[in-house]
């Protein structure tokens, strides 16, 4: 047998050993961790849910900001703007490009 051989043996029975230790492990410990793991899926989600809400009222108010400068531009020019014309003008007022 050759040394490459033995290493990966020896390597492979260390890592099959070392994972059947958790399983022992005691009740509490198991209950504690699925415990911390719901927390963290919980706070996971409310944290989800807040920046969605926060790209939803952003992507709203956008909206309302393109039709009201629509709305004036057609009652100044006649027509309606185009789009890199509204871009032009949301990154001049507002400083950031809309998404």
């Amino acid at each position: 047998m050759n040394a490459k051989s033995l290493t990966a043996g020896a390597l492979a029975a260390t890592i099959t050993l070392g994972t059947m230790t958790p399983a022992f492990a005691d009740g509490a410990a198991s209950t504690r961790n699925i415990i911390i793991g719901g927390a963290a899926a919980a706070l996971t989600l409310v944290n989800w849910t807040k920046k969605r809400r926060q790209k939803q009222e952003e992507q709203r108010e956008q909206a309302r900001r393109q039709a009201q400068y629509r709305s004036y531009f057609y009652n100044k020019y006649g027509y309606y703007p185009n789009n890199d014309q509204f871009r032009d003008w949301y990154f001049r007022t507002y400083g950031v490009n809309p998404s």
